[in-house]
Protein backbone atom coordinates (compact mmCIF):
# COMPACT_ATOMS: atom_id res chain seq x y z
CA UNK A 1 0.00 0.00 0.00
CA UNK A 2 1.35 3.42 -1.02
CA UNK A 3 1.76 5.86 1.86
CA UNK A 4 0.99 9.50 1.05
CA UNK A 5 1.94 12.36 3.37
CA UNK A 6 0.54 15.89 3.20
CA UNK A 7 2.26 18.84 4.84
CA UNK A 8 0.10 21.76 5.92
CA UNK A 9 -2.79 19.31 6.01
CA UNK A 10 -4.90 21.58 8.21
CA UNK A 11 -4.94 24.35 5.57
CA UNK A 12 -7.51 24.93 2.85
CA UNK A 13 -5.62 23.28 -0.01
CA UNK A 14 -4.53 20.34 2.13
CA UNK A 15 -8.04 19.64 3.37
CA UNK A 16 -9.50 19.92 -0.11
CA UNK A 17 -6.91 17.47 -1.46
CA UNK A 18 -7.79 14.99 1.30
CA UNK A 19 -11.44 15.17 0.26
CA UNK A 20 -10.53 14.25 -3.31
CA UNK A 21 -8.25 11.44 -2.15
CA UNK A 22 -11.20 10.08 -0.20
CA UNK A 23 -13.38 10.28 -3.34
CA UNK A 24 -10.74 8.18 -5.09
CA UNK A 25 -11.16 5.55 -2.35
CA UNK A 26 -7.65 6.01 -0.99
CA UNK A 27 -7.64 4.30 2.45
CA UNK A 28 -7.49 6.95 5.16
CA UNK A 29 -4.91 4.96 7.11
CA UNK A 30 -2.49 5.21 4.17
CA UNK A 31 -2.54 9.02 4.33
CA UNK A 32 -0.32 10.86 6.81
CA UNK A 33 -1.32 14.36 7.91
CA UNK A 34 1.79 16.30 8.86
CA UNK A 35 0.70 19.15 11.13
CA UNK A 36 2.11 21.36 13.83
CA UNK A 37 -1.12 21.29 15.87
CA UNK A 38 -2.94 17.95 15.94
CA UNK A 39 -6.01 19.59 17.47
CA UNK A 40 -6.71 21.29 14.13
CA UNK A 41 -7.22 17.93 12.42
CA UNK A 42 -8.96 16.11 15.26
CA UNK A 43 -12.00 15.34 13.11
CA UNK A 44 -9.77 13.96 10.34
CA UNK A 45 -7.96 11.70 12.79
CA UNK A 46 -11.34 10.30 13.79
CA UNK A 47 -11.86 9.35 10.12
CA UNK A 48 -8.77 7.13 10.23
CA UNK A 49 -6.09 9.42 8.81
CA UNK A 50 -2.67 9.11 10.41
CA UNK A 51 -1.64 12.29 12.19
CA UNK A 52 2.03 13.01 12.80
CA UNK A 53 3.61 16.05 14.36
CA UNK A 54 5.77 18.01 11.93
CA UNK A 55 6.86 21.62 12.29
CA UNK A 56 8.39 23.54 9.38
CA UNK A 57 10.82 25.09 11.88
CA UNK A 58 12.02 21.68 13.15
CA UNK A 59 13.69 19.42 10.57
CA UNK A 60 13.94 16.59 13.10
CA UNK A 61 10.19 16.49 13.62
CA UNK A 62 9.66 16.47 9.86
CA UNK A 63 12.09 13.60 9.33
CA UNK A 64 10.20 11.49 11.86
CA UNK A 65 6.89 12.39 10.23
CA UNK A 66 8.17 11.46 6.76
CA UNK A 67 9.48 8.00 7.64
CA UNK A 68 7.92 5.29 5.48
CA UNK A 69 6.35 7.85 3.11
CA UNK A 70 6.25 6.97 -0.58
CA UNK A 71 4.73 10.20 -1.90
CA UNK A 72 4.96 13.56 -0.16
CA UNK A 73 2.65 16.45 -1.02
CA UNK A 74 4.78 19.41 0.05
CA UNK A 75 2.42 22.39 0.36
CA UNK A 76 4.43 25.59 0.51
CA UNK A 77 4.41 27.61 3.72
CA UNK A 78 2.67 30.98 3.91
CA UNK A 79 5.88 32.67 5.09
CA UNK A 80 7.99 34.70 2.67
CA UNK A 81 11.65 35.57 2.25
CA UNK A 82 14.30 33.98 4.43
CA UNK A 83 11.71 32.51 6.80
CA UNK A 84 10.10 30.63 3.92
CA UNK A 85 13.45 29.31 2.76
CA UNK A 86 14.31 28.05 6.26
CA UNK A 87 11.01 26.21 6.37
CA UNK A 88 11.36 24.77 2.90
CA UNK A 89 14.98 23.75 3.37
CA UNK A 90 13.91 21.82 6.48
CA UNK A 91 11.23 19.98 4.51
CA UNK A 92 13.59 19.04 1.69
CA UNK A 93 16.38 17.97 4.05
CA UNK A 94 13.94 15.88 6.08
CA UNK A 95 12.45 14.26 2.97
CA UNK A 96 15.91 13.26 1.79
CA UNK A 97 16.92 11.95 5.23
CA UNK A 98 13.71 9.92 5.46
CA UNK A 99 14.18 8.49 1.94
CA UNK A 100 10.84 9.78 0.68
CA UNK A 101 10.08 8.22 -2.69
CA UNK A 102 8.61 11.22 -4.53
CA UNK A 103 7.97 14.88 -3.65
CA UNK A 104 5.13 16.83 -5.22
CA UNK A 105 5.69 20.52 -4.45
CA UNK A 106 3.13 23.32 -4.85
CA UNK A 107 5.04 26.04 -6.69
CA UNK A 108 3.87 29.01 -8.78
CA UNK A 109 3.57 29.75 -12.50
CA UNK A 110 6.68 31.28 -14.03
CA UNK A 111 8.86 31.00 -10.89
CA UNK A 112 11.68 33.53 -11.06
CA UNK A 113 14.38 34.88 -8.78
CA UNK A 114 13.64 38.40 -10.02
CA UNK A 115 9.83 38.32 -10.11
CA UNK A 116 7.73 41.17 -8.75
CA UNK A 117 5.31 38.75 -7.07
CA UNK A 118 6.75 38.34 -3.57
CA UNK A 119 6.25 34.57 -3.36
CA UNK A 120 7.84 33.74 -6.71
CA UNK A 121 11.55 33.99 -5.78
CA UNK A 122 11.01 31.62 -2.87
CA UNK A 123 9.31 29.09 -5.14
CA UNK A 124 12.15 29.44 -7.64
CA UNK A 125 14.72 28.76 -4.90
CA UNK A 126 12.70 25.86 -3.46
CA UNK A 127 12.47 24.16 -6.84
CA UNK A 128 16.27 24.38 -6.99
CA UNK A 129 16.55 22.81 -3.52
CA UNK A 130 14.30 19.93 -4.52
CA UNK A 131 16.20 19.31 -7.75
CA UNK A 132 19.54 19.39 -5.92
CA UNK A 133 18.27 16.89 -3.33
CA UNK A 134 18.09 14.16 -5.95
CA UNK A 135 14.59 13.14 -4.82
CA UNK A 136 12.23 12.26 -7.67
CA UNK A 137 9.88 15.23 -7.87
CA UNK A 138 6.99 17.01 -9.53
CA UNK A 139 6.31 20.73 -9.39
CA UNK A 140 2.71 21.92 -9.50
CA UNK A 141 3.19 25.48 -10.78
CA UNK A 142 -0.11 26.94 -9.61
CA UNK A 143 -1.62 30.15 -10.88
CA UNK A 144 -3.55 32.51 -8.59
CA UNK A 145 -6.70 31.11 -6.99
CA UNK A 146 -10.07 32.23 -8.32
CA UNK A 147 -11.05 32.12 -4.67
CA UNK A 148 -9.07 35.35 -4.20
CA UNK A 149 -11.14 37.35 -6.68
CA UNK A 150 -13.93 38.35 -4.25
CA UNK A 151 -11.26 39.40 -1.74
CA UNK A 152 -9.13 41.29 -4.26
CA UNK A 153 -11.87 42.89 -6.33
CA UNK A 154 -15.13 42.45 -4.41
CA UNK A 155 -15.36 46.16 -3.58
CA UNK A 156 -16.00 46.85 -7.24
CA UNK A 157 -19.42 45.23 -6.95
CA UNK A 158 -20.66 48.13 -4.83
CA UNK A 159 -18.73 50.94 -6.53
CA UNK A 160 -19.27 49.68 -10.06
CA UNK A 161 -15.59 50.28 -10.86
CA UNK A 162 -12.69 47.86 -10.59
CA UNK A 163 -9.62 50.07 -10.30
CA UNK A 164 -6.10 48.69 -10.68
CA UNK A 165 -2.66 49.52 -12.03
CA UNK A 166 -2.45 46.08 -13.68
CA UNK A 167 -2.94 47.64 -17.10
CA UNK A 168 -3.66 45.02 -19.75
CA UNK A 169 -2.12 42.24 -17.67
CA UNK A 170 -3.89 38.90 -17.72
CA UNK A 171 -4.18 36.12 -15.13
CA UNK A 172 -4.91 32.42 -15.66
CA UNK A 173 -6.99 32.17 -12.48
CA UNK A 174 -7.88 28.64 -11.34
CA UNK A 175 -10.24 27.38 -8.65
CA UNK A 176 -8.52 26.00 -5.55
CA UNK A 177 -10.84 22.98 -5.66
CA UNK A 178 -9.63 22.19 -9.18
CA UNK A 179 -6.01 22.32 -7.99
CA UNK A 180 -6.85 19.97 -5.11
CA UNK A 181 -8.60 17.54 -7.46
CA UNK A 182 -5.59 17.59 -9.79
CA UNK A 183 -3.22 17.00 -6.88
CA UNK A 184 -5.25 13.97 -5.83
CA UNK A 185 -5.16 12.70 -9.41
CA UNK A 186 -1.39 13.07 -9.56
CA UNK A 187 -0.83 11.47 -6.14
CA UNK A 188 -2.87 8.41 -7.12
CA UNK A 189 -1.69 8.10 -10.71
CA UNK A 190 0.05 4.88 -11.69
CA UNK A 191 1.68 6.63 -14.65
CA UNK A 192 5.06 8.32 -14.43
CA UNK A 193 4.60 11.98 -13.51
CA UNK A 194 6.40 14.76 -15.30
CA UNK A 195 8.85 16.99 -13.44
CA UNK A 196 6.48 19.95 -13.70
CA UNK A 197 2.90 20.85 -14.60
CA UNK A 198 1.60 24.34 -15.35
CA UNK A 199 -1.58 24.53 -13.28
CA UNK A 200 -3.48 27.31 -14.96
CA UNK A 201 -6.36 27.99 -17.30
CA UNK A 202 -6.51 26.07 -20.56
CA UNK A 203 -8.33 28.97 -22.27
CA UNK A 204 -7.22 32.58 -22.70
CA UNK A 205 -6.09 34.14 -19.43
CA UNK A 206 -8.44 36.68 -17.88
CA UNK A 207 -7.96 40.43 -18.24
CA UNK A 208 -9.31 42.73 -15.53
CA UNK A 209 -11.99 44.09 -17.86
CA UNK A 210 -13.28 40.52 -18.20
CA UNK A 211 -13.07 39.98 -14.44
CA UNK A 212 -15.03 43.20 -13.85
CA UNK A 213 -17.73 42.09 -16.29
CA UNK A 214 -17.95 38.64 -14.65
CA UNK A 215 -18.27 40.17 -11.18
CA UNK A 216 -21.08 42.34 -12.45
CA UNK A 217 -22.83 39.45 -14.19
CA UNK A 218 -22.71 37.27 -11.07
CA UNK A 219 -24.21 40.05 -8.95
CA UNK A 220 -26.71 41.57 -11.38
CA UNK A 221 -24.78 44.81 -11.69
CA UNK A 222 -22.60 46.65 -14.17
CA UNK A 223 -18.93 46.75 -13.23
CA UNK A 224 -16.28 48.34 -15.44
CA UNK A 225 -12.51 48.29 -15.28
CA UNK A 226 -10.53 51.52 -14.81
CA UNK A 227 -6.79 51.27 -15.50
CA UNK A 228 -4.90 53.77 -13.34
CA UNK A 229 -1.27 54.46 -12.49
CA UNK A 230 0.49 52.75 -9.57
CA UNK A 231 0.56 56.05 -7.69
CA UNK A 232 -3.17 56.62 -8.24
CA UNK A 233 -3.91 53.04 -7.18
CA UNK A 234 -1.83 53.45 -4.02
CA UNK A 235 -3.61 56.70 -3.11
CA UNK A 236 -7.01 55.14 -3.82
CA UNK A 237 -6.31 52.23 -1.49
CA UNK A 238 -5.01 54.56 1.21
CA UNK A 239 -8.17 56.63 0.83
CA UNK A 240 -10.23 53.54 1.56
CA UNK A 241 -8.26 53.01 4.78
CA UNK A 242 -6.34 49.95 3.60
CA UNK A 243 -3.38 49.31 5.96
CA UNK A 244 0.08 50.08 4.58
CA UNK A 245 0.97 46.39 4.31
CA UNK A 246 -2.19 45.72 2.32
CA UNK A 247 -1.52 48.67 0.04
CA UNK A 248 2.01 47.46 -0.71
CA UNK A 249 0.77 43.92 -1.39
CA UNK A 250 -2.04 45.06 -3.71
CA UNK A 251 0.15 47.42 -5.72
CA UNK A 252 2.91 44.83 -6.13
CA UNK A 253 0.43 42.12 -7.14
CA UNK A 254 -1.10 44.43 -9.75
CA UNK A 255 2.32 45.34 -11.10
CA UNK A 256 3.18 41.63 -11.32
CA UNK A 257 -0.03 41.13 -13.32
CA UNK A 258 0.93 43.99 -15.63
CA UNK A 259 4.38 42.43 -16.09
CA UNK A 260 2.80 39.19 -17.33
CA UNK A 261 3.82 37.00 -14.41
CA UNK A 262 0.45 35.19 -14.33
CA UNK A 263 -0.61 35.04 -17.98
CA UNK A 264 0.44 31.40 -18.44
CA UNK A 265 -1.97 29.17 -20.39
CA UNK A 266 -1.57 25.38 -20.51
CA UNK A 267 -3.63 22.22 -21.09
CA UNK A 268 -1.96 20.50 -18.11
CA UNK A 269 -4.72 21.09 -15.55
CA UNK A 270 -7.41 20.04 -17.99
CA UNK A 271 -5.53 16.82 -18.75
CA UNK A 272 -5.08 15.99 -15.06
CA UNK A 273 -8.75 16.69 -14.32
CA UNK A 274 -10.07 14.94 -17.40
CA UNK A 275 -12.37 17.91 -17.96
CA UNK A 276 -12.19 21.65 -18.54
CA UNK A 277 -11.20 23.64 -15.44
CA UNK A 278 -13.92 25.71 -13.77
CA UNK A 279 -14.42 28.95 -15.70
CA UNK A 280 -14.71 32.37 -14.09
CA UNK A 281 -18.44 32.91 -14.65
CA UNK A 282 -19.29 29.49 -13.20
CA UNK A 283 -17.06 30.04 -10.18
CA UNK A 284 -18.37 33.52 -9.36
CA UNK A 285 -21.99 32.45 -9.76
CA UNK A 286 -21.41 29.63 -7.26
CA UNK A 287 -19.44 31.88 -4.89
CA UNK A 288 -22.14 34.52 -4.68
CA UNK A 289 -23.57 34.67 -1.13
CA UNK A 290 -27.02 33.18 -0.79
Amino acid sequence: MTTIAVTGASGNLGRATLQFLAKKKVPANSVVLVVRDAAKVKELASQGFQVRHGDYTDAGSLEKAFRGVDKLLFISTSALGEERMRHHRNVVDAARAASVGHVLYTSVVKPSASAIFAASPGHFATEALVRESGIPHTFFRNNLYMDLIPFLFGGAIQSGVLMSCAGEGRVGFVARADIAEALAAALTSSAKLRNSYEITTSRAAYGLAEIAASLGKANGKTVRYASISPDEFRKTLEGFGVPAEGVAFSVALAEAMRAGEFDEVSPDLQVLLGRAPTDLDTFLAAAKPG
